[in-house]
């Protein structure tokens, strides 16, 4: 017997139409739903990634560490987003990135083992696994262009212009990791762009 689906697969179903209804109970079957507290990771540095998720509620933050130990943020998680680390699942390797959560947040975890198999079966799961991808690609892209901008200014300019939900929920200090600058370079990018 089918059972209804939670509220939050609306916002899946709008975003990603072309899975059915049958295919999101497959989903759900498998899924686990996990509240995680501010602060606490989806993926540490150094460990195998073996979930993705699905953000229901909350922001997150996809983090590097550099040569000296300084965090730079590589990207946000909002929701309706997707956490994974592909790159690390795909090598079985120590993952480079940490996800963690910037406030509590819900997510709805899967096993990516589990998951696998399914896109023999169901070649919606497998096209929204591909655009998923195709996500994740266009939005490093985007990051690598935005650190090429060559100042704090424009950088800055960047995201008010077309990122705004950037501006408006992440923290300042996220922010300035974000564009790979300090806290004061970006406090003078602001003042400079309120003028």
């Amino acid at each position: 017997m089918k059972h209804e689906l939670p509220p939050w697969y609306g916002q899946l179903k709008k975003k990603h139409p072309i899975v059915t209804d049958q295919e999101w109970q497959l989903l759900d079957s498998m899924a686990v739903v996990k509240h995680i507290k501010k602060g606490d990771s989806f993926l540490k540095y150094g460990k195998v990634a073996r979930f993705s998720a699905f953000v229901i509620s909350g922001l997150f933050k996809f983090s590097i560490q550099d040569d000296d130990g300084n965090e730079k943020i590589i990207k946000f998680g909002f929701p309706d987003d997707f956490l994974a680390n592909c790159e690390s699942y795909n090598k079985k390797a120590p993952s480079a990135v940490s996800i963690t959560a910037l406030e509590d947040a819900v997510i709805l975890r899967i096993n990516i083992k589990k998951l696998q198999p399914l896109y023999d079966l169901h070649m919606n799961l497998l096209h929204v696994n591909l655009q998923l991808y195709q996500e994740i690609l266009e939005q490093q892209s985007e990051h690598e262009y935005i650190l090429s901008l060559k100042s704090p200014v424009r950088r800055y300019r960047y995201l008010l212009e077309r990122r705004p939900a950037i501006i408006q929920k992440i923290s300042l200090t996220n922010i300035a990791r974000y564009l790979y600058i300090s806290r004061e370079a970006l406090s003078r990018a602001r003042l400079y762009l309120l003028k």
